[in-house]
């Protein structure tokens, strides 16, 4: 039992510890963007589009899913699976502070591939959800910010009341 009350001190602080810097990483990709020049080298491999699956959403949507989609056949990319979220504000794109559960994780970078598929065009989805924004959405203009391929891809949507 005694060395059982010893260690109750430390993985008290380490548990304490990894609460506190999970806090940190939780807001990351609303106020920078990430780091994309070690994924810049990918450029010339790449013909990476970014799109919504429609122009258009209700006030009231659930998610709206964006693709990102390599135009070349058969070549992987890397992408940041957070979008960033931006409205149009008269002509002038202002963040939104967009804060998925998801924004806790580490690590956001992944691989877009699949081993001995060289005849495929390699595509990935990721999810805009409504109760995802700290704030309210209003009708008008905005795009999704995606990370891909080294380079900032825009999938533009418009919000209709």
């Amino acid at each position: 039992m005694r060395t059982a009350k010893k260690g109750v001190p430390f993985l008290t602080a380490a548990a304490l510890f990894c609460l506190s810097s999970c806090g940190d990483a939780q807001n990351f990709p609303a106020r920078t963007d990430p780091d994309i020049s070690q994924y810049a080298a990918e450029q010339d491999n790449c013909d990476i589009i970014a799109f919504t699956d429609m122009e258009e959403y209700p006030m009231s949507f659930d998610k709206i899913t964006v693709t990102i989609k390599n135009q070349n056949t058969g070549e992987s990319f890397y992408f940041f699976t957070i979008p960033v979220v931006e409205y149009s504000d008269n002509g002038k794109w202002t963040r939104l502070n967009y804060s998925p559960d998801s924004y806790n994780i580490p690590e956001q970078w992944a691989l877009c591939c699949v081993e001995g598929k060289p005849e495929w065009q390699f595509s990935t989805v990721m999810t805009i959800r409504h109760d995802s924004l700290e704030g309210s959405w209003k009708a008008g203009d905005y795009r999704a910010v995606v990370f891909a391929g080294g380079e900032t891809l825009y999938a533009p949507f418009v919000l209709k009341k």
